[in-house]
């Protein structure tokens, strides 16, 4: 089976502390970068409090995914080596600017994948509605014209989106990751229910051959 993977890094200030540098987040992306395996990788323009309306209610208190500039560069630093498609996840609207911006200073980086990150557990970014994703392709035109983005998020069902996505050339993630916590569809239940409706919204699902294609022209 053919698949495009793209590994994470620590989420500095939610698990790993914030004392780890760029170097030492972002090794295992530069080492298979040497070996000749990275093709993706996750690249995170920005910082953002991480706190879900449960907790709050609670009055406990959530963390900040850190995200600091120097830690971007290095990860982008590494796309461009080794010819890997940086991944942004878009928590906020200013990720947008941020990683367009940061993105333009590696010419020899491939263009990034922006990821636009809603939720309906956690209070970072947009909900998953029409106008939340209007806003963020509004921006993402300004700033990096024609970039390939996708919905995707946490805590979260974005098939509702799936229709404007496609209508919009947009492309879509689901899975264990993105969904409602405690989900009981499966990862290959969420791929299957999200397929049906790309596919009901006139859309079509690309092989893994088709993406790199696409990301290639």
């Amino acid at each position: 089976m053919d698949a495009i993977v793209y590994p994470t890094i620590p989420p500095l200030g939610l698990i790993e502390e914030a004392t780890m540098s760029a170097a030492e987040r972002f090794a295992h992306q530069a080492e298979l970068g040497r070996r000749g395996l990275l093709e993706w990788a996750v690249v995170d323009p920005g910082s953002t409090n991480v706190g879900s309306y449960e907790a709050i209610e609670r009055d406990e208190p959530g963390s900040v995914y850190e995200n600091p500039e120097s830690h971007v560069r290095e990860g982008l630093e590494i796309c461009a080596r080794n010819g890997a498609s940086p991944s942004y996840a878009i928590y906020e609207p200013g990720f947008v600017r941020l990683g367009a911006a940061l993105a333009g200073r590696y010419p020899d980086t491939a263009p990034p994948i922006y990821r636009f990150m809603f939720s309906e557990t956690y209070t970072f970014g947009y909900p998953p509605e029409p106008y939340a994703l209007d806003s963020y392709t509004t921006l993402l035109e300004s700033e990096a014209p024609d970039a390939p983005w996708m919905v995707a998020g946490l805590g979260v069902d974005v098939t509702p989106l799936i229709p404007r996505a496609v209508e919009n050339g947009g492309h879509v993630r689901v899975g264990l990751e993105d969904a409602p916590l405690g989900s009981d569809r499966t990862n290959v239940e969420w791929v299957e229910h999200a397929r049906a409706e790309v596919e009901a919204a006139g859309g079509t699902v690309a092989t893994a051959a088709e993406v790199r294609a696409e990301l290639a022209d």
